[in-house]
């Protein structure tokens, strides 16, 4: 999938709820942002820049902001990545999905040319096939994997349930 493929689906799923919660769309990446408090607060998602591999697929990330300006990555501002804003139930069901996703991967096969390059990047990727079997730490950064639409429209929808708990976790913020 392309990153633009990607971003299409994203905002077709965020874009009604961040608009009926008063976000404008922003000018870089995909981004909303609404003032608070006389700050912004910024939401964006961003497709790894790993590009895409037709077995492993890519990932993104939703990160939040509290600025004093309406851009991504407006300095000073104090950001946080969306699994960090999640409960634990709540970044389980992240594992869940994610793994939903790994089990529905094609390996490659064994003349793959990631697998001949050296030992550790034959295991790196491999890696990338490997089901998540531990729970998700509190501040780890979780990259929300994908490999086909409907993962990206599975994951838009996760991300959509959990936005206002996550904006009001910013707006709490001093």
């Amino acid at each position: 999938m392309k990153s633009s493929e990607v971003y299409a689906i994203l905002k077709q799923e965020l874009d009604p709820l961040l608009k009926a919660s008063g976000f404008k769309r922003a000018k870089s990446l995909l981004s909303w942002s609404r003032p608070h408090d006389g700050q912004h607060i910024v939401v964006w998602c961003q497709v790894s820049q790993d590009g895409w591999d037709d077995f492993a697929g890519s990932k993104f990330v939703v990160e939040f902001q509290r600025s004093g300006e309406p851009i991504v990555g407006a300095h000073p501002a104090r950001r946080q990545r969306l699994a960090s804003l999640l409960a634990d139930g709540e970044r389980e069901e992240i594992r869940r999905i994610q793994n939903a996703v790994i089990s529905n991967l094609r390996r490659p096969a064994p003349t793959h040319p990631n697998l001949h390059i050296s030992p550790e990047v034959t295991k790196s990727y491999l890696a990338k096939f490997e089901l998540v079997r531990e729970p998700y730490p509190e501040r780890h950064d979780i990259w929300l994997r994908y490999a086909m639409a409907e993962h990206v429209h599975n994951w838009g929808r996760f991300v959509a349930e959990k936005l206002p708990g996550c904006v009001r976790e910013l707006e709490s913020w001093s």
